[in-house]
């Protein structure tokens, strides 16, 4: 009754076509550990207009010795061993700060990041993949994280990348709206097959042409 009563209450959010379409994939990635998503990609313009935002906050790049301290904050959902591992990749953060709080972040890399379950996301020059933007409860629905996204860009148009890419469930009806907003696109999809151990990746023609994969170290 309750998966019913999920199935209704998103049928009348999105509607059935939807609805239906969302325990499809669902039932794919639990019994057939296939997963299919949606890659969107976003030009990083020269001179970004950033939309109203909290007055007070400042927004910067977050340097290692900051990214040391706040790792250790339980809040911010970062641990010192993730800290470690992107700054050694060559990853970058930017974030908001409310004086020397750190209230909302985004990562950027530039090469290969890893996502869950030991699967790996890979793209190519000029292309930024984009990845585990998070905000504070308290500072939530104030419009930061598009500002830190659209700050982010604009650092990494100075260091020669063009274009935002960044990934989302096929079903994620919420995000993919959200994202039309803020001028990303739909280039394509790419997924894979988690089977035995093994990764069988895939994407659309337009995705591979950016470099954009799914893999397996």
């Amino acid at each position: 009754m309750g998966r019913l009563r999920n199935i209704k209450n998103n049928a009348n959010r999105w509607g059935w076509g939807r609805a239906l379409l969302h325990v499809l994939v669902r039932g794919a990635e639990r019994y057939l550990g296939i997963h299919i998503y949606v890659v969107r990609l976003r030009p990083i313009p020269a001179e970004p207009t950033y939309p109203t935002s909290n007055p007070k906050l400042t927004y910067r790049k977050i340097n290692e010795a900051e990214l040391s301290r706040v790792a250790r904050d339980p809040n911010l959902a970062l641990g010192s061993e993730f800290v470690a591992s992107a700054i050694e990749r060559g990853d970058l953060a930017f974030g908001a700060f409310d004086e020397d709080k750190l209230v909302s972040y985004i990562w950027r890399s530039r090469s290969s990041a890893p996502d869950a379950d030991g699967v790996w996301i890979k793209v190519d020059h000029p292309y930024s993949y984009s990845y585990n933007s998070f905000t504070r409860k308290d500072y939530r629905g104030q419009r930061i994280s598009p500002v830190v996204h659209l700050f982010s860009d604009n650092e990494m148009f100075q260091l020669g990348y063009r274009y935002r890419i960044g990934f989302v469930a096929i079903t994620n009806y919420a995000s993919l709206e959200m994202g039309k907003h803020m001028g990303s696109k739909i280039l394509g999809y790419a997924g894979y097959l988690s089977f035995l151990g093994k990764l069988f990746p895939f994407r659309s023609n337009a995705v591979k042409s950016t470099g954009f994969k799914f893999f397996q170290p």
